[in-house]
């Protein structure tokens, strides 16, 4: 994708990183980051599914303390030029990271919809993943308590590093619907597009189109 496009965006929805080594991570971010010319939206979660951590053999208990720890050893990776970290999860020597990524910060985006998620991205994020949310008291509820964690650190959702993005899932979206997400403040909304090859992809998108442009039942 990144060879073949030279604007769009390219991101992850959602890479679960207390599954993953972080330095392999690390690595596979910068060097797509490099190849797509500062492109990369880093989506990270720490999943729900218990039956995938142990088939990974990975701990299910406290990886969110994992996720944390994964995040701050590919960040001095990225960063800084002999990076090291002495954790209680990963123990990393010192050693360098190169290419370093096109970005910096590269933007990372903490998807979740519990309150720990919140707490997370306005601790260490550029934003916020919500999945499956539609416009109503329940975003707004959620947003609330995002603000109030991201004014706890001296931040808030205006500032220019920090976006909002939210994918309605298999849910219809409509003009209607996009005026109320960008109402809420909602930076980016991410259409669910299921498509199995190029023919697919072309009718998806043209559907998309219409529901859009076409006034609400037309």
């Amino acid at each position: 994708l990144a060879a073949v496009t030279d604007r769009v965006r390219l991101g992850t929805a959602i890479c679960l990183i207390p599954q993953r080594n972080p330095v392999y991570t690390a690595k596979q971010v910068a060097d797509l980051d490099v190849l797509s010319g500062g492109r990369v939206e880093f989506g990270i979660g720490i999943g729900w599914l218990r039956e995938e951590y142990e088939v990974l053999n990975v701990p299910f208990e406290r990886r969110g303390k994992r996720a944390d720890e994964y995040l701050a050893v590919m960040r001095s990776l990225w960063s800084d030029g002999t990076a090291a970290l002495s954790g209680e999860f990963y123990e990393l020597p010192e050693c360098r990271l190169y290419p370093k990524p096109f970005q910096s910060p590269v933007p990372v985006h903490v998807g979740g919809e519990s309150d720990a998620a919140l707490r997370r991205a306005a601790a260490s994020g550029q934003g916020w993943f919500s999945w499956n949310r539609l416009p109503g008291d329940d975003l707004t509820e959620r947003l609330a308590r995002l603000d109030e964690e991201l004014a706890a650190r001296g931040r808030s959702r205006s500032d220019d590093d920090f976006e909002l993005t939210i994918c309605p899932y298999f849910n219809p979206i409509t003009p209607e619907m996009v005026e109320q997400y960008a109402a809420a403040g909602v930076d980016r909304l991410l259409a669910m597009c299921m498509a199995f090859g190029p023919d697919d992809l072309q009718s998806t998108l043209d559907d998309l189109a219409s529901s859009l442009l076409e006034p609400t039942g037309g």
